[in-house]
């Protein structure tokens, strides 16, 4: 149900939108959302609401407008804490095996293993010296899966296509099992 764009908004859009703003407050009052926090980033997912009940009839003979706003600012603010969640992921402190075998839902950090102090600075020194034989776009990959993020994260961030990004995977993958 969740449309991606807002347009400019019809005459009647604005005048409903005026007349409504009660169920912008009332969502983030019932959630408990700061209305200085939060009303930048729900009003979107309102006037989307707004659009689609005066422009999808289908809709509109099913549910009501409180209705359908409701599910907009929900995934309005869902949205928004997935992408905050995102960018708030701390590096790992432990060493990472880069010859683990990765689902593609699975981060570096499930494949990390128990060494010795002296292990973990032998493993370090040497992924140091294997990170200097890597290119520039390699070695983001490492450091975007170091950080915790996944296959489709990092190909997102990397803007990358899925087919490039798993042949770098695997040149990382060879560079480093030549050494």
């Amino acid at each position: 149900m969740k449309n991606n764009t807002l347009q400019p908004l019809s005459n009647i859009e604005k005048r409903q939108s005026e007349e409504n703003q009660g169920l912008l407050y009332s969502f983030l009052h019932r959630h408990g959302y700061s209305i200085e926090e939060f009303y930048n980033i729900a009003i979107f997912g309102y006037l989307k609401g707004i659009q689609t009940y005066n422009r999808r009839e289908d809709l509109r003979g099913k549910y009501q407008l409180a209705f359908i706003c409701e599910q907009y600012m929900r995934a309005e603010i869902e949205d928004h804490f997935r992408v905050q969640n995102a960018q708030k992921r701390k590096p790992t402190e432990t060493i990472i095996s880069l010859d683990a075998d990765y689902a593609e839902t699975e981060n570096l950090y499930n494949c990390t293993g128990g060494k010795s102090a002296e292990d973990e600075v032998l493993e370090l020194e040497k992924i140091a010296e294997l990170l200097e034989n890597l290119s520039d776009i390699q070695r983001k990959i490492i450091t975007l899966k170091i950080s915790g993020f996944n296959n489709k994260e990092t190909i997102l961030l990397l803007d990358m296509k899925r087919s490039t990004y798993y042949k770098e995977l695997e040149r990382i993958r060879s560079a480093l099992g030549n050494n």
